[in-house]
């Protein structure tokens, strides 16, 4: 059986150019795209707005794809490992962010997914260049 890659969308709502959609096309395996609104990130109203709008778009451009966007709401430290789990996803790929913060969150989401056995990767994101 085929296991899928889930690639995990965060504020990089785009198909071109996007290291983790690419790597997954890669592997052959099926795609499942997610974006997860973080409820530990919280948004003001014009983000909300901006969000809205733009994940329409985004789901769009993905279904000329032929992929569908699946929308979850959680903390992301729950909502990712669960669905790889849910739809026995074999890896969960990923563009990096760079806030303290956030490398922490993705380093946990990490561990628990190799913890379950499943291949986590991220990938250079939005910079030209990454910090370190």
């Amino acid at each position: 059986m085929t296991q899928p890659i889930i690639v995990w969308f965060r504020r990089d709502l785009r198909i071109v150019d996007h290291a983790a959609l690419s790597a997954a096309a890669d592997t052959g395996q099926p795609i499942v795209s997610l974006f997860v609104l973080d409820e530990d990130e919280p948004l003001g109203g014009a983000a909300r707005w901006w969000l809205h709008y733009s994940l329409e778009e985004f789901a769009e451009d993905l279904g000329d794809l032929g992929l569908d966007l699946i929308l979850r709401r959680g903390s992301a430290r729950e909502v990712v490992p669960a669905l790889a789990k849910e739809i026995g996803a074999e890896a969960v790929f990923w563009s990096r962010l760079y806030e303290p913060a956030t490398i922490a969150r993705d380093k946990d989401i990490k561990q628990s997914l190799r913890g379950a056995e499943i291949e986590a990767r991220s990938f250079p994101g939005w910079l030209l260049l990454e910090p370190w």
